[in-house]
């Protein structure tokens, strides 16, 4: 690695940016940034070298919108520092829900808030709470209706990226928590925010995919995207306990009935849905 990164803006229609963002997300693994005329996303210098033709490729593919008229994309190199600057300036405390506040930790967290305090240093993980997949998440959690007494209650975040899901179940009161992503940098990033929120010991963030994982939960959450939720149904299916319930999000309404039948051929009764402009959360009861 050089140190640099590349900030690559692609200009869409506002109606071609949600499926333009999870196909960015899913291919590369990384955030997407709504910006006012469409997209951007910062991919290391190397790390573009061998992908820039995929990239190409994928905003080729994705099916235009009436009227709107052809995309163009920029690449921008910048140092690292300027990439994390970059973070800062966008990630401010942001009330979720009705229990919680995300706050970056470069910011005091508020004293005299009543909400249960997220500290998140995101780093180059998805989930800072800003997006409507994370904050749907969030919600469903707050909304699960788990009774947290005395009886510990068992989570899987699969796919757990900077480890918003898992540290808002801890504050919840979800008492045995596993989360797993296949990506180590965004283990790494998991970790450092657990130790942030004093959670390290509540939470085992694991470098794993679904199918590694040991044992069924009372609750499995998942927020990535549709094409790998359907991959993984069968895996993230079996790690659900029967009478436990499931959670999925980053899926995009056009795709839910997709999702919702694979996950219905597993043994999975649809339960509910939450939706938040062009995006939905499933949930599901075993």
């Amino acid at each position: 690695m050089n140190g640099n990164w590349t900030r690559i803006d692609i200009t869409c229609g506002a109606d071609s940016a949600d499926v333009l963002a999870s196909e960015l997300a899913e291919a590369f693994g990384v955030s997407v940034e709504y910006v006012s005329d469409g997209v951007r996303v910062y991919l290391a210098g190397e790390r573009l070298a061998e992908s820039r033709q995929r990239l190409l490729q994928i905003v080729d593919d994705v099916p235009r919108h009436p009227g709107e008229g052809p995309r163009q994309i920029s690449f921008a190199e910048i140092p690292d520092e300027d990439w994390l600057r970059k973070w800062k300036e966008n990630f401010h405390p942001l009330p979720v829900g009705t229990r919680f506040l995300v706050s970056p930790t470069w910011e005091p967290a508020p004293r005299d808030s009543e909400r249960l305090i997220v500290r998140i240093d995101p780093g180059r993980a998805f989930g800072t709470g800003h997006h409507e997949t994370t904050r749907l998440c969030l919600q469903w959690l707050e909304d699960s209706g788990f009774s947290l007494g005395t009886t510990p209650v068992t989570l899987l975040d699969v796919g757990t990226g900077s480890g918003i899901l898992a540290i808002g179940a801890a504050l919840l009161g979800f008492k045995e928590i596993t989360a797993v992503d296949n990506d180590p940098e965004a283990v790494e990033t998991a970790k450092e925010n657990a130790l942030l929120n004093g959670l390290e010991h509540r939470i085992q963030i694991l470098c794993q995919t679904p199918s590694e994982v040991e044992g069924q939960f009372d609750a499995v959450i998942s927020n990535i995207e549709s094409g790998p939720l359907i991959r993984m149904a069968g895996a993230i299916a079996s790690k659900v306990r029967a009478g436990g319930r499931l959670a999925l999000s980053g899926i995009l309404l056009e795709q839910a009935g997709l999702v919702c039948a694979e996950y219905e051929k597993m043994g999975l009764a649809p339960s509910g849905r939450i939706a938040a402009g062009e995006w939905v959360l499933l949930a599901f009861t075993k």
